[in-house]
């Protein structure tokens, strides 16, 4: 691909010769003889007009007019082509007159005229097609700027959320494990095993976007079985875990929330404790993860919860903007969560 420097000279040696040749193809439609003088005429104003062009651009770099804005632009724009519209015109005949044709030149505004419009439209078409490139160049690089700065303030916003997951799971696992210990010291040691290793895995996932869904569920079963030794017989776990979702790639420590949610403030709300059921499929190219817990969604009075529920949201919005699906709300008596994980992040 060419680098700019080379894609200017490449259009400007392309672009004076598409016009001699158009000039000169007029002229022999005229019946004009393609003479010496003729080829003289034609060269010198290829040569004048990559001259005075580059001359022109240079003076647009130096003023640094592309700082301006259109309406400050266009002004100058129209002074510079007819300024260097009248010098072509200067030179030009200069040229032909004294150097080609060896004829003595006498001034006539009639003739003089038309011919400095026609350079000064040449040049303003020449202005057009310069400024045209770049704006549209800078429209780019505005757009690529933008597009490296939202993914800066993703992974920005990504790593906030990840930095509050982790306290938020650490305070709610060692108040668990602080129920044991006076209850029975031997589950509360095994439960402070189970949770370094917890503690482990969730700090290597939180350093990835995405990880596999199977390297979530071992989280979550860890997590499982940590809650199970508190709640014992009031805790109930159903799993139906379809093995062609374990590959997929899904947000880390988003499942181990949710279901962490569905103890908390459900199983731990009932005297009786509950059930938790968590149930995962693919469906047209999306993993559906499913969590019922026993107790009741009041979407009006939910102080607690909407911390890593909005958390959740959050962190879909910023890797599948809205690809993804979170919902939750009540069915037959349960708290139903559906979570829609695209394959594709943005």
């Amino acid at each position: 691909m060419l680098n700019k420097k080379k894609l200017y000279w490449f259009s400007q040696i392309l672009g004076w010769l598409v016009y001699v040749l158009i000039a000169g193809f007029f002229n022999l439609l005229n019946n004009n003889e393609l003479n010496t003088e003729l080829i003289f005429s034609l060269l010198s104003i290829y040569l004048i007009g990559i001259t005075v062009s580059h001359i022109y651009r240079t003076l647009i770099v130096k003023l640094n007019w592309m700082r301006h804005s259109i309406a400050h632009l266009i002004p100058r724009v129209l002074i510079g082509v007819v300024l260097f519209g009248t010098i072509v015109y200067v030179i030009q005949t200069l040229v032909l007159d004294i150097l080609i044709t060896n004829t003595s030149y006498q001034f006539s505004f009639a003739d003089a005229f038309p011919k400095i419009i026609n350079w000064t439209l040449l040049y303003l078409l020449w202005s057009l097609l310069y400024f045209l490139f770049h704006f549209i160049n800078n429209y780019k690089k505005e757009e690529i700027k933008n597009l490296k700065w939202q993914a800066t303030k993703n992974e920005i916003e990504l790593n906030k959320i990840k930095s509050q997951l982790n306290p938020h799971f650490i305070f709610n696992s060692m108040n668990s494990i602080r129920a044991l210990v006076d209850e029975n010291p031997t589950l509360a040691k095994n439960a402070i095993t189970q949770l370094s290793n917890v503690l482990r895995n969730s700090l290597l996932m939180g350093k990835k976007k995405v990880i596999p869904f199977g390297e979530e569920l071992r989280l979550v079963n860890d997590y499982l079985n940590l809650e199970k030794t508190r709640f014992e017989e009031r805790l109930i776990i159903e799993k139906d875990i379809d093995p062609s979702t374990e590959s997929f790639m899904v947000p880390p420590l988003m499942v181990q929330t949710l279901v962490e949610n569905s103890i908390k403030h459900g199983t731990s709300q009932l005297p009786k404790g509950g059930t938790v059921r968590l149930e995962s499929r693919i469906e047209k190219n999306n993993l559906i993860i499913t969590i019922y817990n026993d107790g009741t969604y009041d979407e009006n009075h939910q102080p607690e919860t909407g911390f890593g529920l909005i958390n959740t949201k959050q962190q879909l919005q910023l890797l599948y903007g809205d690809n993804a699906t979170f919902n939750i709300n009540n069915e037959n008596g349960r708290v139903k969560t559906v979570l829609i994980i695209p394959k594709d992040i943005i």
